[in-house]
């Protein structure tokens, strides 16, 4: 295959992925939540702020890290504090798209006046308030989503989920800081039957709050989801899902381009001497092993000068039959 085939092949099943990707993104809306207590008049200092805190959230939805937080508003009264989070998988496209649809859907549809509201989506989450809330662990709205199907051995797979989420929370607390609070395991179940899970928490929470966060999510299970095949749990400062299929992008390793030239010369210099030496090699044993062979059988006396003459004779060919 030539180079530039080589090229248009892997663009094609570059797009086929992207696309892919793209597809299994697309925003899936879950639940929100909107206080009632505290409302805001229309045409107000803080619906300004608000609109430009959303308009902030959705502009800075383009970073890698799939995590923002900021604030609008100078007085306490008209403040507003507000942040997003992405799945840890998602690309900044699939982050970018889902929180633009929460912040148009948090105000228009779900949470008119309220001066507190959050809403989940599978790929991302969306929270603001009036009351400064960042750092701080909240497991307070929740939501749970069980499947409609069963396991067929629930007692053996409600283990393994249990064992598999509670083996994963250190892993997820523990991330360095300025890194993303996300990780996922894998785990069989029966046969082919594998369990997908994955745990976040927000990354300004510290790492103590993040794994009581996630314990307390995972202490939700045996409740409402015992012996069902999916479910997803989420707080504010925490999520986990776990699945019998894969419902989150894999890694994949970076596709290396080919060597420059200077490089792709060398390369090929370094396998012709690889190739030189394993067969000079090889030909110096064959003829080691030739003369051996030949000094043994001369000097082993008993044979007849018949015998000899047909050993010595098929000693002479060994090397010519290796050798092709």
């Amino acid at each position: 295959m030539g180079m530039a085939s080589f090229n248009v092949s892997m663009t094609l099943v570059l797009f086929a992925l992207l696309c892919l990707s793209r597809e299994a993104a697309a925003s899936e809306y879950i639940y929100h939540s909107c206080s009632d207590k505290t409302t805001f008049t229309p045409n107000s200092t803080f619906q300004s702020n608000l609109h430009h805190l959303l308009s902030s959230l959705s502009s800075n939805a383009t970073r890698e890290d799939g995590f923002y937080r900021t604030t609008v508003g100078q007085n306490a009264s008209d403040a507003v504090y507000g942040l997003f989070l992405c799945r840890g998988d998602l690309t900044v496209q699939d982050c970018q798209e889902c929180v633009g649809n929460a912040t148009q859907d948090l105000i228009r549809q779900y949470c008119h006046l309220g001066k507190e509201g959050v809403i989940w989506y599978e790929e991302c989450m969306l929270r603001y308030s009036d009351q400064y809330f960042f750092s701080n662990m909240t497991m307070h709205p929740s939501v749970y989503v069980p499947s409609k199907r069963k396991v067929h051995d629930p007692d053996r797979f409600n283990h393994l989920l249990m064992a598999t989420m509670k083996g994963l929370v250190s892993q997820v607390a523990n991330a360095e800081i300025g890194a993303k609070k996300y990780a996922t395991k894998e785990a069989n179940f029966m046969g082919s039957q594998i369990l997908y899970t994955l745990e976040q928490c927000t990354p300004d929470i510290s790492s103590f709050a993040c794994s009581m966060c996630i314990q307390q999510a995972i202490a939700l299970l045996p409740n409402c989801c015992s012996g069902i095949e999916g479910a997803r749990v989420m707080f504010p400062s925490c999520r986990i899902r776990y699945e019998i299929y894969q419902f989150y992008l894999m890694s994949m390793p970076p596709i290396l381009p080919p060597p420059p030239p200077g490089k792709r010369k060398i390369l090929i210099h370094t396998i012709i001497l690889i190739v030189a030496l394993i067969s000079v090699s090889a030909v110096l044993f064959i003829m080691s092993y030739y003369f051996r062979c030949r000094r043994e059988n001369i000097e082993y006396n008993a044979m007849d000068e018949g015998a000899l003459q047909l050993d010595v004779a098929t000693i002479e060919l060994l090397p010519l039959k290796l050798l092709r």
